[in-house]
């Protein structure tokens, strides 16, 4: 059935494009979106800092370029200052203003996603505010969680102090942005609960990027029960930064727990980031060093192809967010084991498929591994569950829910 476009669409968003030797390319999931947004919009303008050479090799893994989308011609892009610091954000501030205020003049649909501390897609809600139009606010995760974890990481002095109040600033102002949208996009349980009772019009979504393509095979869910039944050593998984709301640290005490426990197994960390240096290192104090592998960042259809043989995915987020890693650990039929909170227990309450311990209690990680390694009949039951579970995700659904929800609720 064909898809009846709206009008034109603004978003506002957090960084997903590079430069390639002169060339924006954008990240290949969001391209994903993009492609929908095009499907349902005549036209649709993106606006977003792009990312410094030094720190996109790291986040974006993959990559397209914009001139060779489908539908380029209804697409525009507006680079925006990587700010993310005082000085820089006030030196850009005047100009981007402007521009932004223009650009939400012209658009008859309004996306705002709000990301850090100095981030330009709170000023665009403040200028919708200021023209009386309406706007869908979106996140992915908890603002205030993923702010205090970070203030409670750092030492005592002037910068702790700075810090603190920039980032009561960006809570207070978020928080105001939220009460005065027309739609909030929340992602995940952990972010809704959040919101709902500041967003008027606030609705769950899932932010999933599985695709039929990425959904385990019957053959391949055999081969993954057949190891598991012949007690095969278990293969562990994580995908994504070495960075403190990750719970690196965490994770590899979990590691030893597990090796102190006695349980065959080989545990892999996919993914770089500020702490692998430090992460290298504590592998080798916990003496865990020859049962961890870090391959660093390497490409998506890698990852999925050996999540698809993997047993367990570990994870120990130390924050309310909603990470894609979760879904694709699920469509790839690797069992999730991690911190509990609601977006993981929300993924699997239809059809199973994870254990989870209380936040920061690794050790309650290690006990149900331990379980998991003994009863493999257990463990057989909860990677079919978490295979079904999967197969519930799908990216383009997900996509189309959203875009119908903004269609409905901003229209003029």
């Amino acid at each position: 059935m064909p898809v009846t476009k709206s009008g034109t669409l603004l978003l506002v968003i957090p960084p997903v494009v590079r430069a390639v030797r002169g060339v924006y390319e954008v990240e290949a999931d969001f391209s994903n979106n993009l492609r929908l947004y095009l499907a349902n919009f005549t036209h649709v303008t993106f606006a977003c800092p792009v990312f410094p050479d030094e720190e996109a090799s790291g986040i974006i893994l993959r990559s397209l370029p914009l001139d060779k989308m489908p539908n380029a011609n209804r697409l525009s892009f507006i680079p925006l200052p990587y700010a993310y610091r005082e000085d820089r954000y006030l030196r850009h501030y005047a100009a981007t203003r402007r521009r932004l205020a223009s650009e939400i003049a012209k658009a008859e649909y309004l996306i705002f996603s709000p990301h850090a501390k100095y981030d330009w897609s709170v000023l665009a809600a403040h200028l919708a505010i200021k023209q009386q139009r309406k706007f869908d606010m979106e996140s992915d995760h908890d603002h205030a969680s993923a702010q205090q974890f970070h203030l409670a990481t750092m030492s005592p002095g002037l910068n702790k102090l700075r810090k603190t109040l920039w980032a009561r600033s960006f809570i207070k102002t978020v928080e105001y942005c939220f009460s005065r949208s027309s739609l909030a996009l929340l992602q995940g349980q952990d972010v809704f609960e959040a919101y709902k009772n500041i967003a008027p019009n606030p609705h769950k979504v899932l932010n999933v990027q599985v695709s039929s393509e990425d959904h385990v095979t019957p053959v391949q869910l055999k081969a993954k029960l057949d190891r598991i039944e012949k007690k095969a050593p278990l293969l562990i998984s994580y995908a994504g930064q070495a960075i403190a709301r990750k719970g690196p640290f965490d994770w590899l005490k979990a590691i030893r727990g597990i090796s102190d426990a006695g349980v065959g197994f080989q545990a892999t960390w996919f993914g770089d980031g500020a702490l692998m240096p430090q992460m290298r290192r504590e592998a080798i104090n916990l003496g865990v060093e020859d049962k961890v592998l870090f391959p660093g960042s390497i490409g998506r259809s890698e990852i999925m192809a050996t999540l698809q043989k993997t047993d367990i995915f570990l994870f120990c987020h130390k924050t309310g967010e909603s990470p894609r890693c979760l879904g694709e650990a699920l469509a790839s039929g690797c069992a999730l084991v991690g911190y509990g909170t609601e977006y993981p227990r929300e993924l699997v309450e239809t059809c199973g498929g994870g254990e989870f311990a209380d936040m920061d209690n690794w050790e309650g990680l290690v006990e149900i591994i331990v379980s998991l390694d003994r009863d493999r009949q257990k463990l057989a039951r909860l990677t079919t569950e978490a295979a079904s579970s999967g197969g519930l995700l799908d990216r383009d659904v997900a996509m189309q829910k959203r875009i119908e929800l903004i269609k409905t609720h901003l229209a003029a």
